[in-house]
């Protein structure tokens, strides 16, 4: 049977559709509810970030990366100093002049890894100025942790400031913080934090390439930068007139750079090669010891092991002994033992406390054998502040040499 469905059968389904009538008041109301609560919450989350950012910035970057300086050995292969020219060229005065360009072009890019550091005491402010130049000095950006900008300056200029400030080569100025010192090689490791710094700055400052003092001959061409002559921001040129002269320090010996540069009362900077890199940090006061009237710099090359502790915030081992190597030859021909021949112990050191005296002579640190002062300098830095390390020797006795031994524990450089 059939059965069919017409329209009639549905009609009970059948609506009409009308549409609604827009509220023009409600739909206002509820963008502005919207809004509102965009604002609300975008507020809310600019606030969180800005009271977060320090928890997270010290949360997460707690452990700055390790600071390596590069070895002498390790710029070898790569420094242009021992390339040799590919062919003689005629020598002209247009020559003199692009090299004056070149040596300018070379030094504006090496200004932007120095930077002035400032320092006032605590109960002074910034907004009068600092106006005593033991306040001020010259620094250089050594290294880059990650989470730090790290920059190495004189200690003693600093040593009376307790709050810093650093401006970079672009001009912008930031907090410093004194990380580390050394203060028998008179110098300093500040950092800035690296957060706080603008793109414009990063794009204006760079970390400077640690060169090799020890390979260094006199006549090369040497450019001083920082406050070589007592003047911000100053620039000079030069040779290096002497490069043999030595400066003894407690557990260590350290090679002094003469140039043929004016020396200034407080001068400070430091000397860089003709293809931007450091070989050494002036002091003025190296003048004097080094018998001269020129500007002076201690070799960046023995130090390197020094600006890697305090990069790293690790004290400078300590033992405090003053000393001249006495060599095999030398052995022989004074029948005294050869070593570490001990002309001064510092008063309270680690070594006066445990026993050592003006005389002995020093065979060993730790399990290494002393032969030259750079061995003992060695050895010295790879001890750490607090440890007791093992010091064996020979000590002249009531007809000859007998064997010492001493348990040294190892300070930190103040």
């Amino acid at each position: 049977m059939e059965t069919g469905h017409g329209p009639e059968e549905y009609s009970f389904i059948q609506e009409i559709i009308k549409e609604e009538k827009i509220n023009v008041k409600k739909v206002g109301k509820n963008v502005c509810k919207w809004t509102m609560l965009g604002l609300v919450f975008g507020m809310a989350a600019c606030l969180s970030f800005h009271m977060l950012k320090p928890w997270a910035e010290t949360r997460f970057q707690q452990n700055p990366d390790k600071v390596e300086i590069p070895t002498d050995d390790e710029l070898i292969e790569d420094d242009p100093v021992v390339q040799e020219p590919e062919q003689e060229q005629e020598l002209t005065i247009d020559s003199y002049r692009e090299l004056n360009i070149l040596l300018g072009e070379v030094a504006v890019e090496s200004q932007k890894s120095v930077v002035h550091v400032s320092g006032i005491k605590q109960d002074q402010s910034w907004i009068t100025g600092v106006d005593n130049p033991s306040s001020e000095t010259t620094g250089l950006i050594v290294a880059d942790n990650g989470r730090e900008i790290l920059i190495l300056t004189n200690y003693s200029s600093m040593k009376e400031a307790q709050l810093f400030q650093v401006e970079f080569a672009d001009g912008s100025v930031h907090e410093g913080v004194m990380k580390q010192k050394d203060g028998t090689i008179d110098l300093a490791i500040f950092s800035v934090a690296k957060s706080g710094l603008t793109d414009d700055t990063w794009n204006q400052i760079k970390v400077a390439m640690l060169g090799r003092s020890n390979t260094f001959i006199p006549g090369r061409t040497l450019m001083a930068i920082g406050s070589p002559f007592g003047l911000k921001k100053g620039l000079g040129y030069g040779i290096a007139s002497s490069v043999d002269e030595i400066i003894v320090r407690a557990d260590g010996e350290y090679n002094i750079i003469v140039t043929d540069m004016p020396e200034s009362e407080h001068g400070n900077g430091f000397l860089f090669d003709a293809y931007g890199s450091v070989i050494g940090v002036i002091d003025a006061r190296l003048a004097d010891e080094a018998g001269t009237s020129t500007l002076a710099a201690i070799g960046i090359s023995d130090i390197k092991s020094e600006i890697e502790l305090m990069s790293n915030g690790k004290n400078v081992p300590y033992i405090g002994i003053i000393g001249t190597i006495v060599t095999e030859e030398m052995s022989e021909a004074q029948g005294i033992p050869a070593g570490l021949y001990v002309n001064e112990v510092k008063v309270d050191s680690p070594a006066m406390k445990a026993g050592i005296q003006s005389g002995d002579i020093i065979t060993s640190v730790g399990k290494t054998k002393v032969v030259t002062m750079k061995d003992y300098h060695k050895a010295v830095l790879a001890q750490e502040a607090g440890k007791t390390v093992k010091i064996t020797g020979q000590r002249f006795g009531a007809e000859s040499y007998v064997d010492i031994k001493f348990n040294v524990t190892v300070g930190a450089v103040q």
